[in-house]
């Protein structure tokens, strides 16, 4: 009796634990892992006419066109300044994906279901054609040899004009994770018994072997390829807290007290760029942690926002980034002047951030600034590069509304 006791004590105990295991993982977990729960529902409580205009598509119509185009087989032929890109071979999926992804934040705030057909058709044709998976593939998911032997040797010329199998793969990557990203918010619940699905995640699956595993952080290539390790976790409902938590630990460290970034911030001619770039990572991690309910380090939001004045100031006047810049970094000097977009509505590569901050942080002199420079036809609000998702439209719509 005693023994049978025990036994219904030790089952009882034990579903408890397993059962309160449960609910805490569940917690961490959110519909997208760069977007909060709370965030999603707020925005889908807005009106659909409102978020139609503050995010720019009252006159907007899905080019067609380009996205007819189709993604490459491969991509190939960048060097390691990737500034030779005009000749590099199937490039040209870039503007696709980009055109997509507006598309896609298009047809998901105007709710219109010929418009979401349409690209849920062109992510199975994408599938089944298996493009860009004659990319070369450089990256592995092993630890003990993450990148290919005859991937390495990059920046092997200071200038950066040798040929880098390397940023091909990472670039194909980007896409077609990117569209996973999307396909996860946007398409999941979309006609669920549809056949389709199983080739899209096929097509997925077959690039998440070309995934570089974690290890440390740095800034760049998704958050040392944080980001989509995250997703990968995140799509199989696995527990990726200490994930972020590693992630974030690491990216305190990149963000110094003077406002610049390690590594971005000393790029030359291109500081303003890479610490723009720093920044779009730096506010996409800093969601992820609310997203995650994970608790971020004491000054993390002060180091970010003394980061986001350094790249008001800088925008404003180029040579005061200079002190960091004339390092050189992997770079050419600047004397003073930035390779950037004088117009910021032009800027979409890592520009969710500057929608972030504003939500986040209304009051911050840089999102008065931001709000002041930008306007409806901001290239940011539609899609990120990186993302795919029309995380842009999501805050600004927050942001703005009364």
């Amino acid at each position: 009796m005693v023994i049978r006791s025990f036994n219904i004590l030790f089952i009882y105990i034990l579903f408890i634990t397993l059962t309160s295991y449960s609910v805490a993982n569940s917690k961490q977990l959110s519909k997208s892992p760069f977007i909060p729960d709370e965030i999603l529902n707020k925005y889908d409580d807005l009106p659909k006419e409102y978020k139609s205009k503050i995010c720019g598509f009252n006159n907007y119509k899905p080019k067609k066109n380009i996205i007819n185009k189709d993604l490459a087989p491969k991509i190939l032929g960048y060097n390691s300044r990737m500034d030779n890109w005009n000749i590099v071979e199937g490039v040209y999926s870039r503007d696709v994906f980009k055109e997509y992804a507006d598309a896609v934040t298009y047809a998901s705030v105007n709710e219109n279901d010929k418009v979401k057909e349409f690209l849920f058709d062109k992510l199975y044709t994408w599938a089944k054609n298996n493009a860009l998976s004659a990319t070369k593939q450089c990256y592995t998911n092993s630890k003990d040899k993450p990148i290919l032997k005859d991937c390495e040797g990059e920046w092997s010329d200071p200038n950066g004009q040798d040929i880098a199998p390397i940023k091909d793969a990472t670039v194909a990557v980007e896409i077609v994770m990117g569209l996973n990203y999307i396909y996860n918010l946007n398409f999941t619940s979309y006609k669920t018994d549809d056949p389709r699905h199983k080739k899209i995640n096929q097509w997925f699956k077959s690039f998440y072997k070309r995934i570089k595993p974690v290890s440390k952080f740095y800034m760049g290539n998704s958050a040392g390829w944080f980001f989509p390790n995250i997703a990968l976790k995140h799509n199989n409902n696995k527990n990726y807290k200490s994930l972020v938590k590693k992630l974030i630990k690491g990216a305190d460290k990149w963000i110094l007290k003077d406002g610049s970034i390690k590594d971005r911030t000393t790029r030359g001619n291109r500081s303003l760029w890479y610490h723009h770039t720093g920044l779009g990572e730096a506010f996409m991690i800093l969601e992820i942690a609310n997203a995650a309910n994970v608790k971020l380090p004491k000054n993390y939001e002060k180091n970010i926002l003394k980061a986001a004045e350094l790249f008001q100031d800088g925008f404003v006047d180029n040579s005061i980034l200079e002190p960091w810049a004339k390092k050189a970094h992997n770079s050419q000097a600047s004397n003073g002047v930035q390779k950037f977009n004088k117009n910021l509505d032009g800027v979409s590569f890592n520009g969710p951030w500057f929608h972030i901050i504003q939500y986040r942080y209304p009051d911050h002199r840089t999102s008065k600034f931001l709000k002041s420079k930008m306007t409806t036809r901001a290239r940011s609000l539609k899609s990120d590069e990186i993302a795919g998702i029309g995380i842009g439209c999501i805050y600004n719509a927050l942001a703005n509304f009364n």
